[in-house]
């Protein structure tokens, strides 16, 4: 996982003891959140690195164990869901953090509750089932079919493999592995820079290679190797790229050993994982959010110099790099390694709801971020978890710490307090407002600002102009421009000189998660 490639296995039992000591280290010092929060265990696991549930039941909870199984949880009880550990290269010393290796993540199908098919990514050991050559140590992402509350590890279809580079140290990898169906409904999949430390290959920087990347894909297929690339990926059919460029949405990652989409938004959150000095989280609001994006690994570290500096690669992209909205440093002894989460949409959280949550594996104190472009601003909320390995994300909304000690934890309210500002009854409808700036001599367009709280596709239409799309940043004004209709545009060339005519505009915004929001304006057009 994601700590591993800074050799830090042999301080886990230090940090374990000292994790109480480190809440209030002066690298995430700020002020203590006002959020009234609880943690409930549902269970303990052996070595959790990821949960989720079942997308057509909150209450069906999946446990991913680094060991190569996954566990079913339901109440209380808890049966093996999947056991691929034949094929799955873990660590040699359970409870520790010595090297990379396990099973990483899963991902259901957006269409499971028909097809039955979920994907997994791993650190794979030798298939003893495969003739071919060796592949201990490769990414892999697999789908299988579940049946009821089992998966038979036979129905396995081998989807993609990325290689990693031979006789590196088995802490410098950095494989990433989250996986996560986007709004759009396909696969995400992110993927470590390969090591070894510094990235010297430039793996991360190279659209040649699958590694220090998110990518992109449409999963299903009949046959092993068998997936498809979308269309509008950033750099299908690039010139000179013989292998790797298609599936790539991505680029310039360390180790985003954990990503997530805001489920309300479709925003993009990554906590990419540093090197030696800085963490770092990034953060694309939609739509298409993160397309082409390089975040600038080994150019740069956080939004410092990186080890590659002066690579002419990194010369040739000054300028081009997508900044991190926050970051924070390594303290000895104290944080050293991000651990993404989610964008908090369970309204029962009180004023937690919208923050993102994140941890350091290192120092276990949960944090929030009030996300916002070009910088997020953040707090503590006064909880911690030793060892946190991921956070997970149930059907509902509601959110799961895991830690690699075995516990997994709910999020929940604590008793008495307060619900989020919208009265605890869920997302709202997405506030629109519109200004119209109509020109003063003869008009064929009308043009006016559109403005929305969150990324969404505004719709305008009228009786007189015609139908007009635009898509709309998160809090940004953006100009619109909308076409008359020909019987209008006579109209208004009929006027004299100081006559007016009136218009009505409709504008309709509809986020990725369906939300919509409506505003009407009469707007009088000069001649």
């Amino acid at each position: 996982m994601g700590v591993a490639s800074k050799v830090r296995g042999q301080a886990v039992q230090f940090f374990r003891r000292l994790t109480a000591i480190f809440v209030s280290v002066a690298a995430l010092t700020a002020p203590a959140s006002a959020h009234a929060l609880s943690l409930e265990e549902v269970g303990t696991f052996e070595s959790p690195t990821y949960v989720t549930s079942d997308p057509g039941d909150p209450d069906r909870l999946f446990a991913v164990e680094r060991s190569g199984r996954i566990q079913l949880t339901e109440g209380t009880n808890t049966t093996t869901f999947l056991d691929i550990e034949p094929l799955v290269l873990s660590p040699p010393e359970p409870g520790t953090v010595n090297n990379e290796g396990g099973l990483f993540s899963m991902a259901f199908s957006p269409d499971y509750a028909t097809n039955q098919l979920f994907y997994v990514a791993y650190r794979s050991a030798d298939d003893p089932d495969s003739e071919s050559e060796d592949e201990s140590g490769e990414w892999h992402l697999d789908e299988f079919t579940a049946n009821g509350d089992t998966a038979d590890p036979a129905s396995r279809r081998e989807v993609l493999t990325v290689e990693y580079p031979a006789a590196q140290l088995d802490d410098q990898f950095h494989y990433g592995g989250q996986l996560h169906f986007g709004p759009d409904r396909y696969l995400y999949a992110s993927t470590g820079d390969g090591g070894p430390q510094g990235d010297p290959n430039g793996n991360a920087q190279d659209l040649e290679s699958l590694l220090g990347k998110i990518l992109r894909i449409d999963p299903e297929g009949s046959a092993p190797g068998e997936y498809t690339v979308p269309a509008d990926n950033p750099f299908t059919g690039t010139a000179g790229c013989a292998d790797g460029c298609d599936e790539i949405w991505s680029y310039g990652l360390r180790n985003p050993w954990r990503f997530s989409f805001d489920r309300l938004t479709g925003d993009l959150v990554i906590g990419d994982v540093g090197y030696t000095s800085w963490e770092e989280v990034d953060f694309e609001p939609g739509p298409d959010p993160g397309k082409g994006d390089n975040f600038g690994w080994n150019c740069r570290e956080g939004a410092h110099p990186g080890p590659g500096e002066s690579l002419p690669v990194c010369a040739d992209r000054v300028g081009s790099f997508t900044e991190p909205v926050f970051e924070y440093p390594h303290v000895a002894f104290g944080p050293c390694s991000m651990t993404g989460g989610y964008v908090v949409r369970d309204p029962s959280l009180g004023d937690l709801y919208g923050r993102y949550l994140y941890a350091d594996f290192c120092v276990g104190e949960l944090r929030s971020l009030n996300l916002g472009l070009p910088t997020a601003t953040g707090e503590s909320e006064g909880l911690s978890v030793p060892l946190v390995t991921s956070f997970g994300e149930d059907a509902g909304g509601r959110i799961y710490v895991a830690s690699l000690d075995g516990p997994v934890y709910r999020l929940t309210p604590t008793p008495g307090s307060p619900p989020s500002p919208d009265g605890g009854t869920g997302p709202g409808p997405v506030p629109l407002t519109l200004d119209l700036e109509p020109k003063k001599r003869k008009l064929r367009k009308l043009k006016f600002f559109a403005t929305a709280n969150v990324a969404s596709t505004l719709v305008a239409r009228g009786k007189e102009i015609k139908k007009t799309t635009k898509q709309l940043a998160a809090n940004q004004e953006t100009k619109v421009k909308a076409k008359l209709k020909r019987k209008a545009r006579e109209r208004l060339g009929k006027l004299e000189e100081k006559g007016t005519a009136k218009f009505k505009v409709e504008g309709t915004a509809t986020t990725q998660s369906g939300a919509e929001a409506t505003d009407t304006v009469k707007v009088k057009l000069k001649a």
